[in-house]
């Protein structure tokens, strides 16, 4: 918890840095999309790989943008099924602050967009009947996209992202919970 309230405290007082903060316009955003989860070996039963059912991610957002970068704190939620098992899935609660450069190409409508961000990432395993079924742990992203202009401050954002994190560790058995993720979203400056 006290690593969740630093990187909050964190993203704050990159959002509130003054010369950034004057010439910046506020936006929200949110996105949902598909989350495709790798492969976790098992401690438990060694060289045997835990295969996940494609999932989905939400994701909302508050943000500045000043010229071509932005920075937003991100919260996210995530969750994929064990593949031909019901009832075990694993579920992702995310904080993250990310910066985007925001390539931006004249008299286009179209945005082309990178981004990275740093966070945690609290991961819990339902139905695996661990005693401890919850793990925070350090994550991070990177990716690109591109934002569609439809209206005066409103735009469309379709993008990738690499979703990474240490091992989440429940009992004795660690999970990979790194995920490509498609997203579709919608930016609305305030």
């Amino acid at each position: 918890m006290n690593m969740i309230k630093g990187v909050l405290a964190g993203m704050f007082t990159l959002l509130s840095a003054a010369s950034f903060a004057q010439a910046a316009t506020p936006y929200a955003s949110a996105s949902a999309g598909v989350a495709i989860m790798g492969n976790s070996q098992t401690e438990t039963l060694p060289g045997t790989a835990m295969r996940y059912d494609p999932g989905y991610a939400l994701t909302g957002a508050l943000g500045l943008e000043s010229g071509k970068i932005r920075f937003e704190g991100e919260a996210g939620y995530q969750k994929n099924g064990v593949k031909n098992i019901d009832n075990l899935n694993v579920s992702i609660l995310t904080f993250m602050v990310n910066g985007y450069v925001d390539l931006k190409l004249p008299m286009s409508p179209v945005t082309p967009f990178l981004t990275a961000g740093a966070g945690v990432a609290s991961a819990k395993a339902d139905g695996f009947g661990f005693d401890d079924d919850s793990s925070t742990v350090l994550a991070g992203q990177v990716g690109a996209g591109a934002g569609f202009s439809v209206a005066p401050f409103v735009k469309i954002d379709l993008k990738y992202r690499y979703f990474m994190a240490s091992d989440a560790e429940f009992d004795h058995e660690k999970l990979s919970i790194d995920s490509h993720n498609v997203m579709l979203g919608l930016r609305v400056g305030l």
